[in-house]
């Protein structure tokens, strides 16, 4: 990587960058990639008066982990910056290690970085692993969300991820480092065919003899993410136009909402469902496929721990299944991952939902604006006797304020970030 290249570099982190923060992370393995990445912004830190923090995370399931992090410890102190190790351990669950690994990494780097005041970290992907998830997402035969595959900045866990190698290859990054006599470890993972990473990177030479090559794929990625960019903007133009929420939180797309092209419909509603969960990844496209087939089917359908209605004109509403338990909290905890309340009554409360037992109390009148699913999944207040204090309707309790904070304002902004 020549002058030239190194400039090019050094604009591309200028753009990426907020400047908004003098302290700046980067996520460094040990490997190549990051090793290249590190070298290069502790040179442009220091151009631009910029204190750099450097983060490992020891996932506590290799023996040699211990000994790279201390490996880039001792790196970063001889460029002049800190270094923390920090740590992830498996919970001992079913499911996917390598995903678990990853999601673990992203969640105690971002816990870090929030105690510690930092708003951006850097992660040293290249075109080589671009290239890679656009195979694996094929193999998946995924649509437009995966093709795209890395985006160059991304907003996740309340921190800005920035990607700003992805248009050089790994193995530039490696001739750089050679040229500025900087080791790095081998990690010997990358050498395990059993992944299905690794075996597309083993696979490349192979498609690069018939034109697909790293480059190619990544331009591909690059096209596809101007095109979910605009499917990004259709889906938020529809949400304000089609989406509302009622008092007891139930979320309402008006009639108009099955006219939109699948592509959009599908969507706008997997996010409607990610957002109301707290998930971090969409519900799988044939799950919202089916979901949303039989909803017109047969007008009621569920979804994770949501119900999905049809209703008047057509409009969809998606509520809390009331049938699925989710313990009260204390008054001041965040009930169900959505409800709050503020001014309560006396103390030794608990925030739970209003169910059966409440909905008798009540007698409230008809009201065919809001199904009665989402009546019984509303919050209300109840003592540790189970006896009914406030509930959302005022008139039954009205000194307690509940407050939505999965409300339309907090989707549009939830949109905006995803």
């Amino acid at each position: 990587m020549g002058l030239l290249e190194t400039g090019q570099v050094f604009h591309s982190f200028d753009t990426l960058f907020s400047f908004t923060n003098r302290d700046v992370a980067v996520a460094v393995s040990g490997g190549s990639d990051s090793m290249g990445l590190l070298l290069l912004l502790s040179n442009w830190c220091r151009v631009n008066n910029l204190n750099l923090r450097v983060v490992s995370v020891n996932h506590q399931l290799r023996q040699e982990a211990r000994k790279e992090c201390e490996f880039v410890a001792r790196v970063a102190k001889g460029l002049g910056w800190t270094h923390q190790t920090l740590y992830w351990k498996n919970d001992g669950s079913l499911g996917n290690l390598s995903l678990k690994a990853r999601e673990g990494r992203y969640r105690v780097m971002s816990e870090w970085c929030l105690e510690n005041g930092i708003e951006d970290v850097f992660l040293g992907h290249t075109l080589n692993d671009q290239a890679e998830s656009v195979l694996m997402e094929l193999k998946r035969k995924a649509g437009v969300d995966g093709l795209s595959a890395m985006p160059r900045t991304l907003s996740r866990f309340g921190v800005n991820w920035i990607r700003p190698l992805l248009g050089y290859s790994r193995v530039e990054i490696q001739e750089y480092l050679r040229a500025s006599n900087q080791e790095w470890i081998s990690d010997p993972s990358n050498e395990d065919s059993q992944r299905t990473r690794i075996q597309f990177r083993n696979l490349m030479p192979e498609l690069e003899e018939v034109g697909i090559t790293a480059e190619g794929l990544s331009r591909v990625a690059s096209n596809l993410q101007k095109t979910r960019q605009v499917v990004e903007y259709i889906i938020r133009e529809k949400a304000e136009e089609m989406v509302s929420v009622s008092e007891v939180g139930e979320y309402v797309l008006n009639g108009d909402y099955w006219e939109l092209p699948e592509e959009i419909r599908e969507k706008l509603f997997a996010r409607i469902i990610q957002f109301l969960s707290g998930d971090n990844y969409r519900p799988r496209q044939s799950a919202v496929n089916n979901c949303l087939t039989r909803t017109m089917a047969v007008n009621s359908a569920t979804i994770d721990n949501f119900v999905i209605q049809k209703g008047n004109n057509n409009c969809v509403r998606i509520f809390s299944d009331p049938k699925k338990k989710v313990d009260p909290v204390d008054s001041d905890q965040l009930w169900n991952n959505r409800w709050r309340v503020f001014r309560v009554p006396g103390t030794g409360l608990r925030l739970g939902m209003l169910n059966m037992q409440g909905y008798n109390k009540l007698n409230l009148p008809i009201n065919k604006e809001i199904t009665h699913g989402a009546l019984l999944a509303s919050p209300a207040l109840w003592t540790y006797d189970n006896d009914l204090v406030e509930t959302i309707f005022k008139d039954f309790g009205t000194s307690a304020v509940f407050e939505d904070t999965k409300n339309k304002g907090a989707f549009l902004l939830f949109l905006e970030g995803n």
